[in-house]
C-alpha cells in the first residue's frame, strides 16, 4: 500500500487500506500499526498522540484520525446539504453520492 499524500482524501485512503488489508489478508492485528505508519500530517499527528495501549486498536486509531480531521456526522450533515445539483451527467452518481452520505 502507497503511504497516503497530503493531497489524499483520508477517509477514502482508510477505506482503500482496508480494502488493501483484507485483499492481502493482513492479520487484523497489525492494521493499526501498519496504518499509522502510512499517515501524513494532521492524521499522523493524530496517530502520535495515542497511547500505545490505544495506537494497538485498528478502530480506535481509525476513530481518532477521522476526529482529530474533524470527519463526523456534522460533517456528513453539512456535505449533503451543500449539494445543489449533479455534478456528473448522470443522476445516478448524484444519487449514490446522497446516498452515501446519509448512511455516514
Amino acid at each position: 500500500m502507497p503511504k497516503m499524500t497530503k493531497d489524499d482524501d483520508p477517509e477514502a485512503y482508510i477505506e482503500a487500506f482496508e480494502w488493501h488489508a483484507l485483499m492481502t489478508r493482513l492479520d487484523k492485528r497489525y492494521w493499526a500499526s501498519q496504518l499509522g505508519a502510512l499517515v501524513v500530517g494532521k492524521a499522523q499527528a493524530a496517530y502520535r498522540a495515542l497511547s500505545r495501549d490505544d495506537a494497538l486498536d485498528y478502530e480506535h486509531v481509525k476513530e481518532a484520525i477521522l476526529y482529530h480531521l474533524e470527519i463526523n456526522p456534522k460533517h456528513y450533515r453539512h456535505q449533503f446539504r451543500a449539494k445543489k445539483g449533479p455534478e456528473a451527467k448522470q443522476p445516478r452518481v448524484l444519487l449514490q453520492f446522497l446516498r452515501d452520505l446519509l448512511d455516514k
